[in-house]
């Protein structure tokens, strides 16, 4: 439905009740040595307690994944986090604040080395700090022995003085600069926000999304808008539903990147008859459900709470959508509707992804809990995208020029990986926090597309993203972008001197491909002629990323910051000073970010 954006309330967002009041820290145990072997510039934004380290073989204690926010696990947790950022406090290290109620819980996760990780958004005067948040980690003891974020002192009065502008105020100034209808409601809240300035601002923050009527090279639309609350200033403003960036400059052909990374085979299930046929993949098996009529539908009931792939009826916003059919089960045979072709990459597409979070990163779908993946397919007409739209997917089939049907396993992965960032660290797709964003979304459809080529030989596995529905006439293997050379492309950046030149996210996001890309292969950066010899292999390196992405960035993270997670990830899971957390810090040197 599109309401007018003008006459269209918003909804405001309730506030969170505050914790119970903080009790003293107290530890029944003379604390470990803390370890000293990690350089000191890869600790500065982690508050060490003393640590014994885990031992990879030992068993966690318990249930692994997302606890529920009232269970007694997730409440002590809570608890502890609380009591130790108040200790701190008492001790004059984060002066002024009252730990119950500066942090409101988001998420409680336990991991499979046994550590508890608690996410909390900062709050400040019953209200929201827009993108800061801080994450409590608890060791096997149940002990916290790090966090991550900032808990300095906040203006007073920020929170509770009246403000000039209401959010009603707000949004309509926010409707000013989006120009248009709105597809979903409007929404209105009061935060705190740290302008580009360095200070911090009464403000709302409006979100106005926009995903109809879209021709064929228009992006969808989710704004985000940062008002002050006194002034009216539009302090920044930022789309968070990109889609697939169009390649700005010509590019060269790529040559297959030298070497293949170094990567133990995961455990796979074995296949059955591989009877359907893809655009992009070859033959597959797809899990499908057979109806009463005794046609079959693209539902798959196996992996998690599902996965569906439907028919978007070449509408620009899913809504009616119809389900896709077959009437024996083989799928993408030649006289089958020529609608079923790209349904049955998206339908395998999701199902590598399903697979992929659960076997290689141990995580039961986006949200850790088995979160149903559903795929819109013929999303407009020659539509030249594909996006995340923060509940579900949806791919356009290309114009046949630029791109054919936009439903490789890379984009595929790349874009429901936008889920994932959003269900764990919530990356704002601003600045370098929205580099990051896209790189995590090219690493992980990167490693769907590595994790496919294990168990289907017709999947090639490269460093390109998007590169078989890119250009299909050309035969030259252009791409989307590059994660071994991002210059390539013309228009992406892969070191960090360049980023003041390039901060779109896109462009940015070439910094940590190629980190990655280094710390996976090994190589050399272009631009620094730094060189990383050999690499720690694709699942290595896919876990350390993942590990940081989950427990150790927050929504504004920057390049720097993310260095820093990515070591501490590798530290938790090889050791400080292991192999795996030097070629960690190397990479990131390697492409300017130290």
């Amino acid at each position: 439905m599109h309401v007018p954006s003008k006459t269209q309330k918003p909804t405001l967002s309730t506030p969170v009740a505050p914790l119970a009041p903080a009790a003293p820290l107290t530890k029944s145990a003379a604390p470990a040595k803390a370890s000293t072997a990690r350089p000191s510039q890869e600790t500065s934004s982690f508050t060490q307690a003393s640590k014994a380290r885990v031992a990879l073989s030992a068993e966690p204690t318990k249930r692994t994944g997302p606890l529920a926010l009232n269970s007694a696990q997730a409440q002590a947790a809570i608890q502890k986090t609380v009591d130790f950022v108040q200790e701190k406090a008492h001790r004059g290290l984060v002066p002024g604040v009252d730990a119950s109620q500066a942090l409101a819980p988001v998420s409680v996760e336990h991991d499979a080395l046994g550590m508890t990780h608690v996410r909390m958004d900062r709050r400040h005067e019953g209200v929201k700090v827009f993108g800061e948040q801080v994450i409590g980690h608890l060791n096997r003891e149940g002990q916290v022995e790090s966090l991550t974020g900032n808990v300095a002192r906040l203006p007073q009065g920020l929170g509770s003085a009246p403000t000039k502008l209401s959010a009603q105020d707000a949004l309509a100034l926010a409707q000013k600069q989006f120009a248009g209808q709105t597809d979903r409601t409007p929404t209105s809240e009061r935060v705190i926000f740290q302008g580009k300035d360095g200070q911090y601002h009464a403000a709302y923050h409006v979100e106005l999304t926009h995903t109809s009527n879209l021709k064929a090279e228009d992006r969808p639309q989710r704004m985000n808008y940062l008002v002050d609350a006194n002034s009216g200033e539009l302090l920044t403003q930022y789309n968070q539903m990109g889609g697939i960036e169009l390649p700005h400059g010509k590019g060269a052909a790529a040559a297959p990147a030298p070497g293949t990374p170094k990567a133990s085979t995961p455990e796979l299930p074995a296949t059955g008859k591989a009877d359907d046929t893809t655009l992009y993949s070859g033959k597959v098996e797809l899990s499908t459900k057979k109806n009463a009529d005794g046609t079959y539908s693209l539902e798959d009931s196996t992996r998690g709470k599902g996965v569906v792939t439907v028919d978007a009826q070449n509408k620009s916003q899913a809504g009616r959508v119809l389900p896709i059919t077959d009437k024996n089960d083989a799928w993408g045979e030649a006289t089958d509707p020529s609608r079923n072709k790209a349904a049955v990459d998206a339908h395998y597409g999701a199902a590598m992804t399903y697979d992929f979070l659960k076997d290689v990163l141990g995580r039961d779908s986006l949200d850790g809990k088995g979160e149903k993946l559903v795929s819109n397919v013929h999303i407009g007409t020659h539509y030249v995208n594909a996006y995340w739209d923060g509940q579900q997917m949806n791919y356009g089939d290309g114009d046949g020029k630029q791109s054919g049907p936009l439903t490789t396993l890379d984009i595929a992965g790349h874009e429901i990986a936008h889920g994932l960032t959003e269900r764990t660290a919530g990356l704002i797709y601003d600045g370098e926090s929205g580099g990051l964003n896209e790189a995590f979304s090219d690493i992980m459809g990167t490693g769907v597309e590595w994790y496919a080529s294990q168990k289907n030989q017709a999947v090639e596995f490269d460093w390109k993203m998007g590169e078989d529905a890119w250009t299909p006439a050309n035969g030259t293997g252009d791409a989307l972008r590059y994660m071994d050379d991002p210059s390539k492309d013309g228009y992406s950046i892969d070191h960090y001197k360049n980023f003041p030149k390039q901060t779109e996210v896109h462009g940015s996001s070439g910094i940590a491909n190629n980190a990655f890309y280094l710390l996976v292969n090994g190589g050399t950066n272009r631009t620094s002629k730094a060189e990383v010899k050999d690499g720690i292999g694709m699942e290595k390196g896919l876990q350390v990323y993942y590990r940081a992405l989950a427990h150790y960035m927050t929504p504004n993270t920057t390049f720097a910051q993310a260095r820093q997670a990515t070591v501490k990830a590798a530290t938790d899971l090889y050791g400080a000073g292991s192999a795996e957390a030097q070629k960690v810090a190397e990479s990131w040197s390697a492409v300017g970010v130290n």
